[in-house]
């Protein structure tokens, strides 16, 4: 009953933090974007008032009426007329229950219908298999390097990886990424290379329709799922080059502090396999350690590192969708920005819960806390 207990607050604090996310967020839109969006409204209702007045003749107060009435009417399709709570609310509302409208620019994405949840249903799967898989992927690879580098402490594996895990864990990850596509895609391309790779993107040209209207589709497609991996490799090889040292050196201080401690020395001495040592009296107790180092990193490299990856490699995910959105449309796409971050915190809230039921079950100190 206890670990039932555990677990449902912890539910309950995440679903807290998510709800604190979406209503700044929900506030942010309802205040000072909304004037953004009222401002735009404005200036493309008078454009296309000017255009019609060049083929249906009109007086200057019919001009003005009927700009007006069209502004009105989009203010009134999107919640602009009503307060600033109401408004939040409503946004919240809309959030929570998935309706979240149509892109400003659909044609931006190439998704069908500019439907906000088509764009960013699309885009989810990308971002799963980078972000998730390379999380946990150089997390686990790490671990066992950092792992291996304190049982031989002070050889010269040792002394790598210390220097690598230092030098690591300052570079940028997208400028890895830039420095990748460079060497393996331009230069590779420059010495007639026979093996190059793509500067970017998510499948090949040919693929991406199928990708973009029937994602399930292209996962039974071998065809597609073989050009998936290949544009997959740089993108993967670059979370591995930034992420995989920083996991190492801290796996191997962690471990190096247990290995000290008079139960391991005992369990030597005892004559157990060095194997059973590792797993039962070394790593055991380090994991809630080197698990809550990755539950607290894991915001700084979605939000960071991962999203900015995306849109260096243009690969289809949350992060290159939210670059296009904000950066790559004539004003921010509203609609399209406000899914991402929640979707993107949602996935934040989904692998912070996993590890935190990972810690529960790994670490006795916790249940008998709250037994």
């Amino acid at each position: 009953m206890s670990m039932l207990r555990g677990i449902a607050l912890r539910i309950i604090n995440l679903t807290v933090i998510l709800l604190v996310v979406l209503i700044v967020i929900a506030a942010v839109l309802s205040g000072p974007a909304s004037q953004v969006l009222k401002d735009t409204i404005q200036r493309e209702t008078s454009e296309m008032v000017t255009t019609m007045m060049l083929h249906h003749p009109m007086t200057p107060a019919q001009a003005e009426q009927l700009k007006q009435t069209i502004i009105k009417q989009l203010e009134n399709a999107y919640g602009l007329n009503k307060p600033v709570y109401i408004r939040v609310f409503y946004v919240l509302f809309n959030i929570l229950s998935f309706n979240w409208g149509f892109s400003y620019y659909p044609d931006a994405y190439g998704v069908p219908s500019g439907s906000v949840v088509s764009i960013i249903m699309s885009a989810l799967p990308g971002t799963i298999i980078l972000d998730t898989l390379g999380i946990l992927l150089s997390a686990l690879i790490g671990i066992e390097l950092g792992l291996r580098a304190a049982l031989k402490y002070g050889s010269l594996y040792d002394r790598a990886i210390t220097y690598y895990g230092a030098v690591d864990s300052g570079i940028p990850q997208w400028w890895v990424g830039i420095l990748m596509i460079l060497v393996f895609a331009v230069y590779l391309r420059l010495i007639h290379s026979p093996i190059v790779f793509p500067y970017g993107g998510i499948v090949d040209p040919q693929y991406y329709n199928v990708w973009l209207y029937d994602t399930a589709k292209a996962f039974i497609n071998p065809k597609i799922l073989a050009s998936l991996l290949y544009h997959m490799i740089l993108p993967m090889l670059t979370v591995f080059i930034v992420n995989i040292g920083g996991w190492a050196y801290f796996a191997r201080s962690v471990v190096l502090n247990i290995i000290r401690e008079d139960y391991v020395t005992f369990a030597r001495v005892k004559g157990l396999p060095q194997g059973q040592v590792v797993s039962r009296y070394i790593m055991r107790p380090a994991m809630p350690a080197i698990l809550t180092s990755i539950f607290i990193s894991i915001p700084f490299i979605i939000f960071g590192g991962f999203l900015l990856t995306e849109a260096v490699f243009q690969w289809w995910g949350l992060g290159y969708v939210l670059n296009i959105a904000i950066v790559g449309v004539p004003t921010p796409d509203m609609p399209v920005i406000l899914a991402d971050t929640y979707m993107s915190t949602l996935l934040y809230i989904v692998l912070v819960f996993i590890l935190e039921i990972l810690i529960y079950y790994i670490d006795p100190r916790i249940r008998e806390s709250q037994g």
